[in-house]
């Protein structure tokens, strides 16, 4: 969760348009100078590079790492809502050195921030595109007339993480993927959705088994080739992969 959702002003000298600047989110960052603006609502971080980020002190406060406000064995806040006041400032900023910044609060609680863990949550649009990268895969491969269609054994996918791992990273990238090498039998779509998570039930239950009928009511319960189509996508909104 997140109280805020502006964009505070940055700035990243030296930066052409669509290049992003030399420093990458995987270097160990280094922090210059750090100081408070805005009447202490803002905290501004001065990188080694001389770029700037800027973060509401309502966010850092959200955001403390310390023991009490958060649990790293399962990264979730334990700072409660109505516990954290949106007007906070910052009583003081400190740099006690160029990895990680200290701010103490009004009510004389202390939050430390590592250099790395704020450049990475940095509100400039070239990190909050990293991020997005990160978290939602945006890459899209379009069909031509030079599509390769991809391949992977069924069995790779059942036993081996890595494999199934790559699978799905295609599958969201391309939009198909052929498994191949499946056993002619019953049972195999549902080791399938079972490998990477829970059924969905539906109207239909669990499964529904499609096969030819006489005087069908669906083209599916037919012999007759079915053109690539998307089940169910009124159960989702915007329509995905079912």
């Amino acid at each position: 969760r997140s109280l805020f959702r502006g964009t505070p002003r940055h700035r990243c000298p030296g930066a052409a348009p669509g290049v992003r600047p030399p420093e990458t989110l995987s270097m160990k960052p280094g922090i210059q100078r750090v100081e408070a603006l805005d009447a202490g609502r803002l905290v501004c971080v001065e990188w080694e590079d001389g770029s700037e980020s800027r973060y509401p002190c309502v966010w850092l406060r959200d955001n403390c790492q310390c023991p009490h406000c958060f649990l790293h064995s399962a990264r979730a806040r334990k700072l409660l809502f109505e516990d954290l006041d949106v007007n906070i400032v910052a009583k003081d900023v400190a740099l006690p050195d160029r990895r990680k910044i200290s701010i103490t609060w009004p009510d004389e609680h202390t939050s430390e921030y590592e250099a790395e863990w704020l450049k990475k949550r940095c509100f400039s649009e070239e990190a909050r595109a990293e991020m997005r990268k990160d978290l939602f895969l945006p890459e899209r491969q379009y069909w031509g007339s030079d599509l390769q269609l991809p391949k992977i054994p069924f069995e790779e996918i059942m036993l081996n993480d890595e494999s199934a791992y790559k699978w799905l990273c295609t599958l969201k990238k391309v939009g198909i993927v052929l498994l191949t090498g499946a056993a002619t039998r019953q049972g195999e779509l549902v080791k399938l959705g079972n490998r990477i998570g829970f059924l969905r039930l539906t109207f239909y239950g669990p499964t529904w088994q499609v096969q030819d009928k006489a005087d069908a009511n669906n083209v599916a319960y037919t012999t007759g080739k079915l053109c690539f189509h998307t089940d169910y996508p009124v159960l989702q909104h915007p329509p995905g992969r079912c």
